[in-house]
């Protein structure tokens, strides 16, 4: 059996609705800072792989890394984003491009969030998630493609002669790196949340759901209301057992009908 909503339930129901709403939207757009966050910086921190010990000390980043020189016991720190030619290989400077990419992409989707006083809140959401799944792109990619780049000779001179293509040697991973694996999965929950925010999108209801100085006679209608037909109830008639029986015209039985009668003769005799 259906459920019968009246307006004040459906009122009641879509308020809540849209409340819930706005609250996992503010939700994924705070998580959506944050990975703005994580995004920059495991773009400018070095701490991608290193090695940190009494006779080596060393790691690398995306375009940055450093170095320490055992004879003079100072490390030097070289590499820059924006020359790229400073930057030790190929592996390096596609994994600077694309997590670089990614950090852009995620700064102008917090700029669309001005589009929300504009626009329908389901084209943002469309917008954004579409820029979301490019920037989830450029990072798996990012990351994927930045262990290729270990069999350069600084970094075997870091992390040894046994460092190569997706082999660390002696180095190992350090926390920037893993921060960015974390941020894969961050950004792919928020794509996906953006949009099933995007085609969950209430409708408006008609204004005279919304408005809030309506009166109860207003929110009923029951100045408007239609008088609906009755029902038909048939009377019954319940006769004791004892009782005397009455015809269908109301009338005496037979029995009481012939007592009727014998009184009314013997009241003729007597009377003068």
């Amino acid at each position: 059996m259906d459920t019968q909503y009246t307006e004040t339930t459906t009122w009641q129901y879509h308020n809540n609705y849209v409340r819930n709403a706005r609250a996992i939207g503010v939700l994924w757009g705070v998580l959506t800072i944050c990975f703005a966050i994580i995004n920059i910086v495991v773009f400018v921190q070095p701490q991608w792989l290193g090695i940190d010990t009494v006779e080596r000390y060393g790691y690398f980043g995306l375009y940055r890394y450093c170095e320490t020189f055992a004879s003079q016991g100072t490390s030097q720190c070289s590499g820059r984003f924006d020359q790229f030619d400073s930057i030790l290989n190929g592996p390096f400077k596609a994994a600077t491009f694309f997590i670089g990419f990614s950090a852009l992409l995620i700064f102008v989707c917090i700029c669309c969030f001005l589009l929300f006083f504009f626009v329908k809140s389901s084209v943002v959401y469309f917008i954004c998630g579409w820029i979301q799944v490019i920037s989830f792109v450029c990072m798996f990619l990012g990351c994927l493609v930045y262990p290729a780049g270990w069999d350069h000779r600084r970094v075997q001179g870091v992390c040894g002669t046994d460092a190569g293509m997706y082999a660390s040697g002696d180095c190992s991973i350090q926390w920037a790196y893993i921060l960015a694996i974390i941020g894969i999965f961050d950004i792919l929950f928020l794509m996906i949340l953006a949009f099933v925010l995007a085609t969950r999108q209430a409708k408006l209801l008609p204004e005279h759901y919304k408005g809030g100085t309506l009166t109860k006679s207003e929110v009923y209608h029951y100045d408007t209301m239609e008088k609906k037909p009755g029902m038909a109830i048939n009377p019954v008639l319940v006769v004791p057992e004892n009782a005397d029986r009455y015809s269908e015209y109301s009338h005496h039985s037979m029995k009481s009908d012939g007592r009727s009668k014998r009184s009314d003769v013997k009241r003729s005799d007597f009377a003068l």
